[in-house]
């Protein structure tokens, strides 16, 4: 999250506990509260305003001295807030843009901290305390699929779920009605899953379904499904494992290997001098054997799984056991399990974050937006409508005018906003107005539900959280003081040069260039090519042709007054029209030539500019302030303060 963010969080933070300890205030606290310690442009400053800018809405103790040195500085950053908007800096077109972009960016952050991830991970917080097996049927769809595929999908899935409901075996319905992909069934039994192990449309149907039953169709981003829920239970914690690993090799082998390792073991040789002699996983024996967390969610063969959770975890080892990889003896390293339910909420955080129910983009919110702050309506319409526009064929979108007796149809309605069919073709002919009507799209209206809600997502979130327009207000404020001290402090461009120009002849012994030599700084990625510009140069050719005479190389040059930091230390003691060694430089090969002593002189005027502008920002900043006090009558009133500060101390 952004400072900005930040600082708003503990302004909200800070309002809750004043109206929590407001009745509970004494008399002399809350009168210091409202000791004016300051005026700006004839507005009071009071303690209190000043305190809660100076915490940034965090409750704190602040000493005194503190306060008493940030008193003049704000009083100052309002005086520059009311000479911007006198000079019309919040009405500046480029400040607008920029403040709308930053607010709409910082709204779509505010819905994930505010709303998204609390909703999503106590979701996700319930949903991973159980195990869900299922079993699905799967008729595979593209998104671009027509209306008559998914009306053809959906009919042989509905007649899958009436087979399923009437007892006809699972594998046969699959076999029957599942896609085929390289001759294997897309549907099928699936190993035990719980949450985020799966796409969420998949997670969302089966979590709403009880043991037993069959689900009506739905779609994913692999087609149309129908789901079982075969079984539930409690969710079984991961186990962190450790095995010594024999390949199965059809004969008895490979069995003869385990049993003489469990031997070993068994005859008190330690795990640690077993695994490196018998164990043919050659990843996990540089680990001791470790394969790490191990759990019906990881990504292990269902029977190797079964095999680590059938284990006892109090045991030093397990006896051998067969899975579809091979033989292994087992060793449990740990059970999954959490000191305290803070400790787990923020496991269960860091998982939730690597799962589809959450991702940190704006896409994502506005789907989130659309999904619980849209309505859609008048379905038949919209059906219509698409009716008629497949019925255009091949007529571009941009050249269909649309029927009039669709006009007032509402399909779809978005933080009090009403969007009619009239709206929705606009929309397609501004955006694929090049296309043919025949190849219109059904997640065109689901894109064009996200690009309303999108045009809406500052104003639902000012509505939905009043408290947005202070980050709002605040970032503004920051950016116009960013630009006024920009203009009148550090610009080059608003300088009066004629007192740089008077400081400068002045006081001309300050800028002066030291003798110094004038390089060039050869670079290649070896010491070969070096060495060929070496010879080049040292044949008689010119330095500045060198990086259109060979590949590969680059050449710079310049004049440093620096011989103290590497690697200019090695031009010092180097004879003019030579070459030093040859030294590394940036991951590079490189070489200097110095091709000159360049005398002490005088800077001129535009040489020293900059450093006469540095020097003189203090000067014509605090000019610029004196003027700026005096124009909007600021006062400051440190006595005040002090009183102020000793009653709330009370």
């Amino acid at each position: 999250m952004n400072l900005a963010m930040v600082n708003t969080s503990k302004f909200l933070i800070l309002g809750s506990l004043l109206f929590l300890l407001t009745p509970k205030l004494s008399l002399g606290q809350s009168n210091a509260n409202q000791i004016i310690v300051g005026e700006v442009g004839n507005a009071d400053v009071t303690f209190s305003e000043l305190q809660e800018n100076y915490t940034q809405g965090m409750n704190s103790d602040v000493p005194l001295e503190e306060l008493q040195s940030f008193l003049p500085i704000y009083l100052d950053y309002k005086a520059k807030l009311l000479a911007a908007k006198d000079q019309g800096y919040y009405d500046d077109s480029t400040l607008v843009v920029e403040h709308n972009n930053y607010v709409k960016q910082a709204a779509y952050a505010w819905w994930l901290e505010k709303e998204i991830k609390p909703s999503a991970f106590e979701t996700f917080k319930e949903r991973s305390e159980v195990e869900l097996k299922p079993y699905h049927v799967l008729i595979a769809l593209d998104e671009n699929a027509t209306e008559q595929q998914i009306n053809d999908a959906i009919a042989k899935l509905e007649m899958a779920r009436t087979e399923i409901q009437q007892g006809v075996p699972l594998k046969e319905v699959d076999q029957k009605y599942s896609t085929k992909r390289g001759g294997r069934s897309m549907g099928g039994d699936i190993p035990w899953i719980s949450a985020g192990r799966t796409v969420q449309p998949f997670e969302d149907t089966l979590y709403g379904m009880d043991v037993g039953e069959v689900s009506k169709p739905f779609r994913t981003q692999f087609g149309y499904h129908i789901a079982v829920l075969q079984d539930k239970r409690e969710r079984k914690p991961a186990r962190l494992t450790s095995h010594i690993y024999v390949r199965g090799t059809g004969d008895s082998t490979s069995y003869d290997k385990i049993h003489e390792a469990y031997d070993m073991l068994e005859r008190g040789r330690l795990w640690s001098e077993v695994v490196p002699n018998y164990s043919e996983d050659g990843a996990s024996v540089r680990n001791n054997g470790r394969i790490g967390w191990v759990s019906y969610q990881s990504n292990f063969a269902m029977d190797f799984v079964d095999a680590v959770m059938q284990q006892d975890p109090d045991q030093a080892f397990s006896e051998p056991v067969q899975t579809n990889y091979g033989y292994h003896i087992f060793k449990i390293d740990s059970v999954e399990s959490y000191a305290t339910e803070a400790e787990k909420d923020k496991a269960l955080m860091s998982r939730l974050q690597d799962t589809p129910y959450y991702q940190e983009n704006n896409q994502f919110v506005i789907d989130y937006l659309v999904d619980n702050y849209g309505t859609e309506s008048n379905s038949s319409f919209l059906n219509q409508y698409e009716a008629w526009l497949l019925g255009k064929d091949s007529t571009a979108l941009a050249d269909l005018s649309f029927p009039a007796d669709l006009t007032d149809a509402v399909v779809f309605s978005f933080s009090g906003n009403k969007y009619n069919l009239n709206d929705f073709h606009s929309y397609l002919q501004d955006r694929f107005g090049d296309r043919l009507a025949i190849n219109y799209r059904e997640n065109w209206f689901e894109n064009f539900k996200r690009f309303e809600a999108d045009k809406n997502l500052i104003n639902l979130t000012l509505d939905r959280y009043p408290q947005f327009e202070d980050q709002s207000e605040n970032y503004l404020n920051g950016l116009v003081v960013y630009n006024i001290n920009e203009d009148y402090v550090w610009s080059a461009a608003t300088v009066d040069t004629s007192r740089l120009r008077s400081i400068y002849q002045n006081n001309l012994d300050n800028y002066r260039y030291k003798e110094r030599p004038f390089y060039y700084l050869v670079t290649a990625r070896h010491d070969s090519t070096l060495k060929e510009a070496i010879s080049f140069v040292n044949e008689g050719g010119e330095l500045d042709s060198l990086s259109s005479k060979i590949a590969n190389l680059g050449v710079s040059s310049d004049s440093t007054s620096g011989y103290s930091e590497p690697p200019f230390d090695r031009l010092q003691g180097m004879d003019e029209n030579s070459f030093s060694e040859i030294f590394e430089y940036n991951n590079r090969k490189a070489v200097f030539w110095l091709e000159d002593i360049l005398p002490a002189r005088n800077m001129t005027f535009e040489e020293a500019f900059n450093r006469l502008l540095s020097e003189f920002q203090p000067q014509r900043e605090q000019e610029w302030l004196e003027e700026l006090r005096e124009t909007y009558n600021v006062k400051v009133y440190p006595e005040k303060l002090k009183e102020a500060y000793q009653r709330s101390s009370r």
